[in-house]
């Protein structure tokens, strides 16, 4: 592999980089869980209930049927909401569903983003890099709904929750939290807000805890991380 020179200044800091992070490392990426498949496991058992078809990744198949009334329609595959007059009874033949803008193989969709979880455990910055290789950062979490979500993504085939890189950082002041992304911090879900502003520990990890919350640590340290990108 050749050896490539990556300078990336995140706040003024430079930082320099030996390697860089090819998509196709021989890490193992666990199995994912889409919005859809979450969806689905969150369905009644009742005769006749709707619950929503998945493809390989966990999406939304462009079109969905319900078997008990015989009606067909076209959804958003990243959001599940149908499309507007593309609803067809019981004996019609369906409209055509395209798949629009949807994730790359392996990521999966949620709220207009495309996320993957990286289970090779990196630093803070190693895995920021092999993000942005693929036109990503760092995941930012804005809402609660999608906290939720990263760690059902984070969980993998091993049913635990490993504690895991997000892309929170400080560097330019204790306590004054960014995304890597550059969005806000709109949403937050600390395990003790009194030991965010240590000036050592910059960097934010998720499922931290026997309640898995966010809390900072040293950002050389390793963890698997998630990477997320808009669709």
């Amino acid at each position: 592999m050749k050896v490539l020179g990556v300078c990336l200044t995140v706040v003024g800091i430079l930082l320099t980089l030996s390697q860089a992070f090819p998509l196709n490392s021989t890490g193992s990426i666990a199995k994912q869980s889409g919005l859809c498949e979450f969806d689905k496991q969150q369905c009644s058992n009742a005769i006749g209930s709707f619950c929503p078809q998945c493809d390989a990744n966990g999406n939304f198949l462009p079109r969905q049927c319900w078997p008990s009334t015989g009606s067909c329609w076209c959804v958003d595959v990243n959001s599940g909401i149908e499309i507007a007059n593309t609803l067809t009874p019981p004996g019609v033949v369906p409209v055509k569903c395209g798949r629009g803008n949807s994730c790359p193989y392996g990521w999966t969709s949620y709220a207009k983003r495309c996320f993957i979880f990286i289970d090779t455990p990196k630093t803070w910055t190693e895995a920021e890099i092999y993000c942005q290789f693929d036109g990503a950062n760092l995941a930012s979490i804005q809402s609660y709904e999608e906290n939720h979500f990263l760690m059902s993504l984070t969980r993998g085939d091993t049913h635990n929750f490993p504690q895991t890189w997000i892309g929170g950082f400080d560097a330019i002041e204790p306590g004054y939290w960014m995304w890597s992304d550059g969005s806000k911090f709109y949403y937050e879900n600390w395990y003790n807000t009194d030991k965010m502003y240590n000036r050592n520990e910059t960097c934010l990890r998720m499922n931290y805890g026997y309640d898995f919350k966010w809390f900072n640590d040293y950002c050389t340290e390793t963890h698997p991380f998630v990477c997320a990108k808009t669709i």
